[in-house]
């Protein structure tokens, strides 16, 4: 091992991990016994045998080497040679060359001349040549009386157009173009009117299945595909100038001339002076254009759309141009009468202006709705009339105007507070409990929705929406007017019949069902995505107001303005280079991903353990209405109101007004008539057995108002508002009848008796849900803890009285073992001092004063 060590030693260039290394593999093959060197004596000869090879091979390559590099040197001398003698045959020939072209200088320039006059003449040979051949191909299709053969020349003449689109003689072609054009459209426009006439087009309804004479519908696609061959030359199309050029703004020639007799139809029947013509009937000429478009997109589909995929005409779809042409005449007429709405106003020709423009709306509206069944697809060319400007602004006007009227008509109806089923989904037998008129608001909310959910824009959307918000607040302003002339009607006798008194809580009625409808829409698709695209679209608009500001800024405001921009942008905001289709986009997908993360969120309410009463305040429980009975996700990341914002919240403060007036409405009579009560002897009542005991005489009276009362305002409320009632009575009666007996009386072994019997089997099952057991409930917790503390037995209740007295915590885990949790210990010893067979013997006085 120290030779190992010497020799690595000498070794200057190993470093530390392979001499560890070495040194390692050397004491795993010599071992660790020092008496065994047999394995140091095998490695000794081992690497004197590998050192002998290494110098025997290093001996056999010097001995190599001087024969090898001799040979080396010769090559490299003879390839040298080589390059020098191929150097001097280079220099020899680039001597000759250079003469070579000193000598015919002057001959190549001669010939460069010659050359470039040829090719000019043969440009201008080639040039006078191409109007020959247009010409003569003219005066062919000048002679030609083949419609075929004259499409197949015009098509050659197309051609060439194409090769020789520069210059005049691109405008000499052209001009040839064109009037071949207009030649062969008259004339086999004409051959294609005959046709027509002969297939009986336009159809009429019920007519589309008879099937056309073979021959003429032979011809009909001959000359189809003729007109597909001498389509208008794209700088001949008239182009729209405010709008985008689309294949059905302009439509390929076949269709053109099969759209002339529905024209020329549509404008005879519906503009003029006749009767079909009348601007208050816009759905004749609607439904007019409906039925033609169904008698005869499916002939086009089948005769004209084939022909055109034959001939590798892509960018044409016959139907729908088709369809957008009658489409486009529709919507012509509609701006027409929808602007001489506007002049009516002054002549007075229509009675009711306002409802006519309504008519005409949704007239519009279900047009669009059967068209985009028709066609399967969205044409928005009809609605972008409505979302016109002037158009536009009036249709919310009347929209607001006329759900006003309908709003004051509805609730100035004595029978606006009667119960509805709410709406036609819900079950057979569900509780009566929604108001007509609240039933009435959230239909009219529905059907505004949906008559603009179909606008193309969100922009026009928002604003209808904006519509719906000023609405949902008349609405609320209605309801607290109707709520404050209720309580004036307010008498002692209210509510102790069944059916009595409806006006205060159809108005609570009124509320919670709106409310629960509004939270229940927010997180629907629609106005998920409104909700969205309002945030993107402030934003959008709040940036580009900073861009702008920013560009007219100084340039001393430079350096704040890039530490600004250094900031990090919070997550969702949008890039700068985002535009308003962008913007609606990126609010539809974010729409889908909040339904989609808020169904993957929705709790199973057992696992739910809340406070009832706050649960019943402060949530909206499931409603008659089927409908609209799906609970809302418990989603942190979505707004809980969305695009309605305060709304909801202002119609619950409506709803809980409304709640507190019935409570202290039924609640003060309880309390006057509970004088009595109060006044009673509880410290000398005797003791009577258990099965003997009923009501006390002077708790019969109020408690059976009470009862009554609360019965009759629950009837006529929802359920889960009249749970609301019960459990808030039951808070007020326990704190009253806690404050005004319990802590004011003595009671002995009868009083004690008498007290828990009322509090136990009639107070408790007065208030218990009807679908509870008296005994599981708790919403008279003050009492029966007092009934806990009266009913101790003498030993336990002077312990806990002594440990109360001490004001230490033994007392209060003396309470909690009890079950005592909402009496406070100075309250719980004042009751305990107050039973007589625990007071003082020293101070008797302090319960013979009672007597």
């Amino acid at each position: 091992m120290m030779y190992v060590i010497n020799e690595l030693k000498k070794k200057g260039n190993v470093d530390e991990k392979e001499k560890a290394e070495i040194i390692q593999d050397v004491n795993n093959r010599v071992g660790g016994d020092i008496n065994d060197l047999v394995n140091a004596y095998n490695l000794e000869n081992e690497l004197s045998l590998r050192k002998k090879h290494l110098v025997s091979c290093l001996n056999l390559a010097n001995n190599e080497v001087p024969s090898k590099i001799f040979s080396a040197i010769r090559k490299a001398i003879s390839n040298t040679n080589e390059v020098e003698n191929l150097k001097a045959r280079r220099e020899a020939l680039d001597a000759r060359v250079e003469t070579f072209y000193n000598e015919t200088e002057s001959l190549r320039t001669e010939l460069n001349k010659r050359f470039t006059a040829i090719n000019k003449l043969e440009q201008a040979l080639e040039y006078m040549k191409s109007y020959e051949k247009i010409d003569a191909l003219s005066r062919q299709m000048k002679q030609c009386s083949d419609d075929e053969l004259m499409v197949l020349l015009y098509g050659d003449l197309k051609e060439m157009s194409k090769v020789y689109n520069k210059g005049h003689r691109a405008t000499y072609i052209k001009e040839y173009l064109h009037y071949w054009h207009n030649v062969l459209k008259d004339k086999i426009t004409n051959h294609y009117e005959d046709v027509l006439k002969q297939i009986k087009w336009p159809f009429v309804t019920g007519s589309e299945n008879a099937t056309p004479p073979k021959e003429a519908l032979v011809k009909f696609k001959n000359l189809t595909r003729y007109l597909f061959l001498i389509q208008e030359p794209e700088d001949q199309t008239a182009k729209p100038v405010s709008e985008e050029v689309t294949p059905e703004s302009n439509p390929c020639l076949p269709v053109k001339i099969l759209l002339r007799p529905l024209k020329k139809r549509f404008l005879f029947h519906f503009t003029g002076t006749r009767q079909t013509a009348r601007i208050d009937r816009p759905e004749w000429f609607l439904t007019q254009t409906l039925t033609w478009i169904k008698d005869h997109q499916a002939f086009v589909s089948a005769h004209v759309q084939p022909i055109a995929e034959k001939l590798d005409l892509n960018n044409v779809r016959a139907v729908d141009e088709f369809n957008a042409g009658l489409i486009a005449l529709a919507a012509e007429r509609l701006y027409t009468v929808l602007a001489l709405y506007h002049t009516q106003v002054a002549k007075g020709e229509i009675v009711d202006v306002d409802a006519a423009f309504a008519h005409a709306v949704d007239e519009t509206l279900g047009f669009n709705r059967e068209l985009t069944i028709l066609i399967g697809r969205e044409e928005n060319s009809v609605l972008s009339v409505l979302t016109k400007a002037e158009t536009f602004v009036r249709w919310l006007s009347v929209e607001k105007k006329y759900a006003l009227a309908k709003m004051d008509e509805t609730l100035g109806n004595d029978q606006w507070g009667e119960p509805v089923a709410a709406g036609v989904g819900a079950a057979s037998g569900a509780v009566l409990w929604v108001p007509r008129a609240a039933d009435w608001f959230v239909s009219l909310l529905k059907t505004i929705e949906d008559r603009y959910a179909a606008l193309p824009q969100p922009g026009h959307r928002l604003q209808f929406l904006e519509l719906q918000l000023e609405l949902i607040e008349e609405w609320r302003v209605r309801l607290m007017q109707l709520m404050n002339a209720a309580v004036e009607t307010l008498t002692p006798e209210s509510f102790l019949a069944a059916r009595g008194a409806q006006a205060l809580p159809a108005v609570v009625n009124a509320a919670h069902y709106t409310r629960s409808v509004l939270l229940q829409r927010a997180h629907s698709l629609h106005y998920l995505q409104l909700h969205y695209y309002r945030r993107q679209f402030l934003h959008f608009t709040h940036q580009h107001h900073e861009e702008d500001s920013t560009s007219s800024s100084s340039s001393d405001d430079e350096d704040s303005e890039e530490q600004e921009e250094i900031k990090p942008k919070p997550e969702g905001q949008m890039e700068d280079a985002m535009s308003l289709n962008e913007v609606e986009q990126r609010a539809k997908k974010m729409a889908i991903n909040a339904i989609s993360r808020r169904n993957s969120h929705i709790t199973d309410p057992s696992q739910i353990d809340i406070d009832i009463y706050t649960a019943l305040w402060l949530t909206s429980s499931p409603i008659a209405n089927l409908a609209v009975t799906e609970p809302l996700g418990v989603d942190e990341d979505i707004e809980v109101a969305g695009v309605f914002a305060e709304a909801p919240a202002l119609l619950a403060r409506v709803r809980d007004a409304g709640l507190a007036i019935l409570s202290e409405h039924i609640l003060l009579e309880f309390k006057a008539g509970l004088r009595d009560y109060k006044r009673q002897k509880w410290h000398g009542l005797v003791v009577v057995e258990a099965r003997a005991l009923s009501v006390s005489a002077a708790l019969c009276g109020p408690l059976g108002a009470l009862c009554m009362r609360m019965r009759g305002a629950g009837a006529a409320l929802a359920p889960p508002l009249a749970a609301a009632l019960r459990a808030h009575l039951a808070a007020e009666l326990d704190h009253h009848i806690y404050q005004e007996v319990v802590l004011e009386s003595w009671f002995n072994t009868g009083g004690t008796m008498q007290f828990t019997h009322d509090v136990k089997r009639n107070l408790v099952p007065a208030f218990a849900p009807p679908n509870k057991v008296a005994s599981q409930v708790n919403q008279l917790p003050k009492l029966l803890e007092a009934c806990k503390l009266l009913n101790l037995d003498y030993d336990d209740a002077r312990r806990l009285r002594t440990m109360l007295a001490k004001s230490a915590p033994p007392g209060i885990d003396g309470l909690s073992c009890q079950g005592i949790r909402h009496i406070t210990p100075s309250e719980a010893l004042q009751i305990l001092n107050q039973r007589t067979d625990l007071s003082d013997a020293t101070s008797p006085t302090s319960v013979m004063e009672l007597f």
